[in-house]
């Protein structure tokens, strides 16, 4: 299983923006982004990765609901970052019974 001792993105290894709130059109997500383009959404619970990706993929499409509800799954990558809080570590590798904090990340793989 990898393991990283930082927070990189999971794309280019580079070092994305720290965790912070984010107004959204419909409210308000905890989230970030890195240079080469990927974004990302964080849920603290680990339980709510499908508000995640709903928030991620409408960030990644710059708050515009149409265009992120309607793209193909060909069109972004996708990489689920898990924080292990007893390690102090994360990691992409994770089971649904997992309920460390997870961050979600997408980049697009088409230009629009």
């Amino acid at each position: 299983m990898e393991r990283y001792r930082v927070f990189t993105c999971p794309f280019c290894e580079g070092q994305p923006e720290s965790p912070h709130a984010i107004r959204m059109h419909f409210g308000e997500m905890v989230g970030g982004r890195c240079r080469c383009g990927a974004v990302y959404a964080y849920d603290e619970t680990g339980r709510m990765l499908g508000e995640a990706f709903v928030n991620a993929i409408t960030y990644l499409y710059g708050d515009n609901y149409d265009k992120a509800f309607s793209v193909t799954e060909d069109e972004y990558e996708e990489c689920i970052i898990t924080y292990d809080r007893r390690l102090g570590r994360y990691h992409t590798s994770s089971s649904v019974l997992d309920h460390s904090s997870k961050f979600l990340f997408l980049k697009k793989t088409k230009n629009d």
